[in-house]
């Protein structure tokens, strides 16, 4: 008799549901945190994707405009390249005769550019006296009128123990409308 004091009554439906209630609960919770956790990540998984789509149009916008950019340096280094060699033609070969004829060093030509205006401007950079630049200057402009001399700069400098002036001839021309 004894192995039947052991034996727990029945219990009723009512405290069965109670039980189980106890026992779902937490679970109940558990899923729900899952859930709100997961949604959490959803919406900042979405809040980042709007915001790369964001940029990714701004860059797509930036890489229209750069293209359009490098078409039009493109185009403006053709028509450079074509005026280049149909107008610096005559001023370089002149420009290195008188340098040679006024011993003048001819140390740079660089091209500066087209300004608003359609003028064309160039850097040549000679080395020698002062009266032989100023030759050079007053030959170029008035004696065989190829170009407009804009301004012209002195700076000397030290080679060795020699002190050397250099001049730098801002060369403009006129372009021609087509």
């Amino acid at each position: 008799m004894n192995d039947l004091s052991k034996i727990k009554p029945p219990r009723s439906y009512r405290q069965q549901l109670k039980l189980l209630l106890w026992s779902i609960a937490p679970l109940l919770l558990l899923c729900y945190l899952l859930a709100f956790k997961k949604t959490g990540a959803v919406v900042r998984d979405y809040k980042k994707n709007l915001q790369l789509q964001q940029h990714s149009a701004a860059l797509e916008d930036s890489v229209a405009a750069f293209e359009k950019k490098q078409a039009a340096i493109a185009e403006w280094k053709k028509q450079y390249l074509a005026d280049s060699a149909r107008m610096d033609g005559r001023l370089l070969a002149s420009v290195n005769n008188l340098c040679n004829e006024l011993e003048l060093e001819l140390k740079e030509y660089k091209p500066m550019g087209i300004g608003s205006q359609d003028i064309w401007t160039r850097v040549i950079t000679v080395e020698g006296p002062f009266h032989n630049i100023l030759s050079l200057v007053y030959q170029l402009e008035q004696k065989e009128r190829l170009c407009r001399i804009a301004s012209v700069k002195y700076q000397k400098t030290k080679e060795g123990e020699a002190e050397v002036l250099n001049g730098s001839l801002y060369i403009q021309n006129v372009l021609e409308k087509k």
